[in-house]
C-alpha cells in the first residue's frame, strides 16, 4: 500500500513538471501555476526528498553556501527583497531533486513543446510579418530563443547520443531551429558552437557509441552555413556585427550592439574597484548613469543589469558570489551516471553562455527553466529512473 502510495506521488509529481514544461511554451503564467504544483508533491513526497538531498549533499550544500552569501551581501547593501528573488530559485527549486526521470516519456513531452512552440509563432503571424521579432512566451526573445536552443540541442543528444530512433525528437529539433532563427537572437549561437564541439568530444570518448563523432560537427557546419546563406531574420541580424567600430566601438551605429559593448566595459571598470563587496544590485542603474553623463554618453540605455550574468553577479555581489555560482555548477554536472553527465554539461554550457549575453538572474524564466532540468538529472540514490 505505501508502495503504491509513493508511485502515485511520483506519477503525479512527473505529471505536473511536464505540465509546467510544456506550458512554459503555450502560457508562461500558468507553466508557474504547474511549477508550484510539483514542488508542493515533491514536498509531500518527503521520503524520497531526504533521499535525493542525501545522496546529493555536495550540491545541496553548496546551493546553501550561496543562498547565504547572496542574503548576507544583500544586507549589507541593503538590497530590496525583489532584486534578490531570483538568486534563491536554486534554493527554492531544492524540491525538485525528488523527481525521478522516465526518459520514455522524453521525445513526447519535447514534442508537445515544439508542437506548442510552432502553434503559439503561427498565431502571432510571425512567418508572415517581418516587423517584429518572436519572443514566444517569453518577457524577451533572448529568453525564448535560448529555451528553443537548448531543447534542440537536447533532441540532439537524445538522437545521437542515446541512439533513440524517434521522428518525434527529429522533427522536435527542427522545428526548436525554425523557431530559434525567428527570435532574430544571436547569443544562442555560442552555446551551440561550444555543445557542438563537446558533443563531439564525448561521442569520440565513448566505446558504446556507433554514431559517427562527425555528426555533430556536421549539424554545427548545416546550422550555420544556413543562418549565413540561407535568407533567415537571424542571419540579418549577424550581419549587423560588421558595423561594429573596432579602433571606437562605443560608436558603433547599431544601437543593441553599441549598448551590450558599453555594458560590458563599464562592468570591468566598476569590478575593478568593487571586486570583493560589490555594489548592490539596486545601485547598477544610478552607477550607470552617472558614468554615462561623466563620459557625455546620450545615445545608451540603463538597465538594472549588464546583459553579462558573470559580469553582473560579481559586480552586485563581489568575487565571492561568482566563485560560490562555478561551485554550484560544478557539482550540477558531476553526477555518478556517465550519459546524465554529458547531457548535464550540454545544458551547463547551453546556460553559461547564454549567461555571456543575457543576465538570466533578471529573467525568472530563464534560470528556473535551468535549474529544474538540472536537478531533474540529478543521481536519486539508484532510485527508479
Amino acid at each position: 500500500m505505501k508502495v503504491s502510495h509513493q508511485n502515485h506521488l511520483n506519477t503525479l509529481s512527473l505529471s505536473a513538471f511536464g505540465l509546467y514544461f510544456v506550458f512554459n511554451f503555450i502560457d508562461r503564467s500558468m507553466s508557474n501555476i504547474f511549477l508550484l504544483a510539483t514542488l508542493a508533491l515533491c514536498l509531500v513526497n518527503y521520503k524520497t526528498l531526504i533521499k535525493s538531498i542525501t545522496a546529493n549533499c555536495n550540491l545541496v550544500v553548496c546551493v546553501i553556501l550561496f543562498s547565504t552569501y547572496i542574503s548576507f551581501a544583500g544586507y549589507y547593501h541593503n538590497v530590496p527583497l525583489h532584486e534578490l528573488d531570483n538568486y534563491y530559485r536554486f534554493l527554492l527549486l531544492l524540491p525538485l531533486l525528488a523527481l525521478s526521470l522516465n526518459e520514455r516519456y522524453i521525445p513526447i513531452v519535447i514534442f508537445i513543446c515544439a508542437a506548442a512552440g510552432l502553434i503559439h509563432a503561427i498565431n502571432t503571424n510571425v512567418f508572415f510579418d517581418n516587423t517584429f521579432r518572436l519572443q514566444g512566451t517569453s518577457s524577451t526573445a533572448i529568453t525564448y530563443a535560448n529555451m528553443c536552443a537548448t531543447l534542440m540541442m537536447v533532441c540532439l543528444y537524445y538522437l545521437f547520443y542515446k541512439g533513440r530512433k524517434s521522428y518525434l525528437l527529429a522533427l522536435s529539433a527542427l522545428i526548436f531551429l525554425t523557431l530559434l532563427l525567428l527570435t532574430e537572437t544571436r547569443g544562442p549561437i555560442i552555446g551551440i558552437v561550444f555543445t557542438s564541439i563537446y558533443f563531439a568530444l564525448s561521442l569520440k570518448s565513448s566505446n558504446k557509441i556507433k554514431v559517427n563523432l562527425k555528426v555533430p560537427l556536421l549539424f554545427l557546419f548545416i546550422f550555420l552555413v544556413t543562418i549565413v546563406i540561407v535568407p533567415n531574420p537571424l542571419g540579418e541580424r549577424l550581419k549587423e556585427f560588421k558595423n561594429i567600430n573596432l579602433n571606437e566601438p562605443l560608436k558603433t551605429s547599431h544601437y543593441y550592439l553599441r549598448e551590450r559593448i558599453y555594458y560590458n566595459i563599464f562592468g570591468l571598470e566598476q569590478i575593478k574597484n568593487n571586486y570583493f563587496k560589490g555594489v548592490g544590485p539596486q545601485n547598477i542603474k544610478k552607477l550607470m548613469r552617472e558614468s554615462l553623463k561623466n563620459n557625455n554618453i546620450d545615445n545608451i540605455r540603463t538597465p538594472d543589469h549588464l546583459h553579462n550574468d558573470l559580469l553582473d553577479i560579481t559586480l552586485k555581489f563581489g568575487i565571492t558570489s561568482i566563485f560560490l555560482l562555478f561551485l554550484m555548477y560544478f557539482f550540477i554536472i558531476n553526477p555518478s551516471n556517465r550519459d546524465d553527465k554529458v547531457l548535464l554539461t550540454i545544458l551547463m554550457i547551453m546556460l553559461v553562455s547564454s549567461q555571456l549575453t543575457q543576465s538570466q538572474f533578471a529573467h525568472h524564466q530563464a534560470i528556473s527553466f535551468f535549474i529544474t532540468l538540472f536537478y531533474l538529472l540529478q543521481s536519486k540514490d539508484n532510485l527508479s529512473r
